[in-house]
């Protein structure tokens, strides 16, 4: 049985203002290391990186601004949050297609992993049955 493919975990949809510049930054931060990630990795979606490394540190100013208590600046981040969530979600979909060939990739990639899930599960009923088959009764006890 083939394992399933890691897939990135996309909780910064629904997380709030810090928990989000946290992922955020460790997703940019990973993203920007050219050791990890060169420019030829890049070359078909280079325009998005950019965009979202922009669009990253503007974030990013804007959250520290927001401290202050700006109702106008946290609206904007707000905004900000909302167009980095798109972002995001085309980067972790292109790094999900690349992980197909090499699965380390999502690993070094600064977003959190979906936890791996059992290939079989057990459920009752079959517990239940199998107890059954091996007393050698064919009644189910109520």
């Amino acid at each position: 049985m083939t394992p399933q493919p890691q897939r990135i975990l996309r909780d910064y949809r629904t997380a709030g203002a810090t928990k989000f510049h946290s992922i955020n930054q460790s997703v940019r931060n990973a993203l920007a290391d050219k050791t990890r990630f060169p420019d030829s990795f890049w070359t078909a979606r280079q325009t998005v990186l950019e965009a979202y490394l922009a669009a990253s540190e503007k974030h990013d100013a804007l959250y520290h601004e927001s401290m202050l208590g700006s109702k106008v600046v946290i609206a904007e981040r707000e905004a900000s949050q909302g167009k980095l969530v798109i972002l995001m979600d085309e980067v972790a979909s292109f790094l999900e297609l690349v992980a197909l060939r090499n699965p380390e990739i999502l690993i070094i990639s600064g977003f959190h992993l979906a936890k791996e899930r059992r290939a079989h599960t057990r459920s009752k009923a079959t517990a239940t049955t199998q107890t059954v088959q091996e007393d050698g009764k064919n009644s189910i006890p109520a």
